[in-house]
């Protein structure tokens, strides 16, 4: 994630990160909610420099990517650990040249004289659990790919996406299907479009086609939500 102070230098980074990762999904968040920040920074609530984190965040852009290994990239460690080291250290008055956060004049010393947050240009994952983590608070309704999502997602689509567990769209709309046996086992999605669905309205009018295929066998149908379901949501 490029932080609100990075975001003037988001092409020079972008150009820094490309040759490492492929982007897999991009989203600007201007301004980022106030609860995605909060649920990013959860581990540190109670923590001195917390609230500053929050007020340095309030009302500002960011832009959130989601990072892929690069088919043939000659990684020296992997791409967790290059991709690290190419970050920099957390404090940019330590980061080595040539790293991201070393374009940052700002320093752990100078903010914490100051009673201010950090400002070292990027936010980034650690852990594949933590990425899995982090990405779902800016991608859960992200459409990664469309070609299984027909037009825009109505009330239904966003029902069982909110049920389901992944970091895309699409990932979270089929366990949520699966979750409510709407796809049976060894079944799998390939088409799904909520059909004239009001946004905001009752969802037992809503109405959505899925396409599906078992052991080789293709399936169309319409579906709707029995009222046993729409309790449970």
């Amino acid at each position: 994630m490029i932080k609100p102070d990075g975001i003037p230098r988001e092409a020079t980074i972008r150009k820094m990160i490309e040759p490492l990762a492929d982007i897999l999904a991009y989203r600007l968040c201007d301004p980022v909610e106030s609860s995605t920040i909060e649920d990013l920074y959860h581990q540190h609530r109670g923590k001195p420099f917390y609230l500053y984190l929050l007020d340095y965040f309030r009302g500002k852009p960011v832009a959130a990517f989601l990072l892929g290994e690069r088919e043939g990239g000659a990684y020296r460690r992997g791409l967790y650990a290059d991709f690290l080291e190419l970050v920099g250290d957390t404090d940019p008055a330590k980061a080595l040249p040539g790293t991201i956060r070393s374009m940052s004049p700002d320093s752990m010393e100078r903010s914490l004289s100051e009673g201010r947050a950090l400002r070292n240009l990027v936010h980034r994952s650690t852990t594949e659990d933590e990425t899995a983590r982090e990405a779902s608070l800016f991608f859960r309704d992200y459409l990664h790919d469309r070609s299984k999502v027909a037009g825009e997602p109505g009330g239904l689509g966003r029902f069982f996406a909110r049920k389901g567990d992944g970091i895309f769209f699409e990932e979270r709309l089929e366990k949520g299907l699966q979750k409510y046996s709407f796809l049976a086992s060894g079944e799998r999605l390939v088409h799904y479009q909520d059909l004239g669905g009001r946004k905001g309205g009752p969802l037992q009018q809503e109405r959505a086609l899925l396409e599906t295929i078992r052991d080789g066998v293709s399936s169309v149908r319409e579906i709707t939500l029995p009222s046993s379901v729409i309790n449970d949501g």
